[in-house]
């Protein structure tokens, strides 16, 4: 298959460069453009993509090198830009990052699979020349680079004119615009990375207030430009999944407490026949009636661990039903809640 797609790789030298808040802007300046964006993730992250489905409303999907050929990276890529008009795909740690130590589903590798356009975004920090020289690192650290503009973040507008000739002139990219700072649209962290995007106070709004300043200060025609340049992509399709028979009731456990799902994984699931039933291990009483299946996927149960353990009648019918042989995939908090107790982030140890 061939897909005609302008999209964009957004990527930066170091986690916490701020990838996150200008993607969600980015999508919504699209958004606002009608020219309805769909987003992804690299890697193996959940809750990213929780920020780019809370901007558009649709599932935003992983395109993960460690788990996936290159094939089925730009196949995935290709279905699930089916009927948008632009994509953007939020980067993971820095650019070249991949795994053990090397770039092997890095940024770069998923933009060198997907022959998309690179965009950094970078904080100055107080450097000047010092910039350039980290900039033209990243040019010629690997070849093709991939990479085409650079958004200047939490810099000012005078800094930001300051820098332009200088990192123009250095390292041949394109210096796209600058984001000043705004403490009040900053996104907290915890230990595995951003708070969900169902913790965030006024999310939507802080998203417009980003969306507008990158409007103002972001040379957005130059950044489409880039965007519509990448070239046709190409995927082999792999043969139709031959499905097993209809609605086969599977339980997935999805509120606040589990919220971690890949979005392929369940679309999978629905390809080999499964009827998914969502459910509440918080507040509903029992599993679905007539589950076949139990999927307990991530989350952070630790937060809400004295109301999952005041649920008795959903923890007695989730441990009967899993000790009578009920097939069950438990992953990451999935798991911890199939364990006899749980440390709660109050440090009290919950049944």
């Amino acid at each position: 298959m061939t897909c005609h797609i302008p999209r964009l790789l957004l990527a930066a030298p170091a986690s916490g460069s701020g990838k996150t808040t200008l993607t969600c802007a980015l999508l919504r300046v699209l958004e606002r453009r009608g020219l309805a964006p769909c987003a992804f993730k690299c890697g193996p992250d959940y809750i990213d993509p929780m920020f780019h489905r809370s901007v558009l409303g649709l599932p935003s999907r992983n395109l993960d090198l460690f788990f996936s050929t290159p094939n089925e990276v730009r196949r995935s890529l290709a279905l699930g830009s089916q009927g948008r008009g632009a994509a953007v795909i939020e980067g993971v740690m820095g650019y070249y990052d991949g795994v053990g130590g090397g770039d092997r589903a890095s940024s770069w590798h998923l933009a060198r699979a997907t022959d998309t356009p690179g965009g950094l975004t970078v904080g100055p920090g107080g450097t000047s020349l010092t910039l350039a020289a980290v900039l033209q690192g990243l040019r010629s650290f690997r070849a093709p680079d991939m990479i085409q503009g650079v958004i200047l973040n939490q810099c000012s507008p005078k800094l930001c004119r300051h820098l332009t000739p200088i990192l123009e002139r250095e390292t041949g990219l394109q210096v796209l615009g600058h984001i000043p700072r705004m403490p009040d649209c900053a996104l907290a962290s915890r230990h595995l990375g951003l708070i969900t995007a169902a913790e965030v106070e006024g999310l939507q709004e802080k998203i417009l207030r980003l969306a507008g300043q990158m409007e103002e200060s972001v040379d957005l025609d130059t950044l489409f430009a880039i965007a519509a340049s990448a070239p046709p992509l190409t995927a082999s399709l792999e043969t139709a999944r031959p499905r097993s028979g209809g609605g086969i009731p599977i339980a997935v456990a999805r509120d606040r407490a589990f919220s971690f799902y890949y979005e392929d994984n369940l679309e999978l699931l629905e390809e080999l026949g499964a009827e998914l039933v969502e459910f509440s291990p918080l507040t509903s009483r029992h599993l679905p009636s007539g589950t076949k299946g139990l999927y307990l996927g991530g989350g952070y149960p630790e937060l809400y661990a004295a109301q999952l353990a005041e649920n008795t009648p959903m923890r007695s019918a989730v441990q009967k039903a899993v000790a009578g042989g009920l097939p069950t995939v438990a992953e990451c908090g999935g798991f911890l809640y199939l364990g006899r107790s749980l440390e709660g982030a109050d440090g009290i140890v919950y049944p």
